[in-house]
């Protein structure tokens, strides 16, 4: 596992949790800065898994297709 930061044109940031398939475990919403998607990072890697942080301008995955709280166990 590890964590693609990502960002376009518009300055929106963006994190993914790639698996060792390339597949996108999970992709947060987009934040208006690179601080606050570090933040979220920060956020993520303390209830989630140990994972490299890389910087990938070409990671094809979207935001905004689930949140930090869809990665936390039912029940927590």
């Amino acid at each position: 596992m590890r964590i693609v930061v990502c960002s376009n044109q518009a300055g929106q940031w963006w994190w993914a949790a790639v698996g060792e398939s390339g597949d996108a475990a999970a992709v947060s919403v987009p934040y208006a800065s690179r601080t606050d998607c570090l933040h979220a990072i920060a956020e993520l890697k303390v209830e989630g898994p140990v994972a490299p942080i890389t910087f990938e301008e070409s990671y094809a995955a979207s935001p905004g297709r689930w949140t930090i709280s869809s990665l936390i166990p039912s029940g927590s």
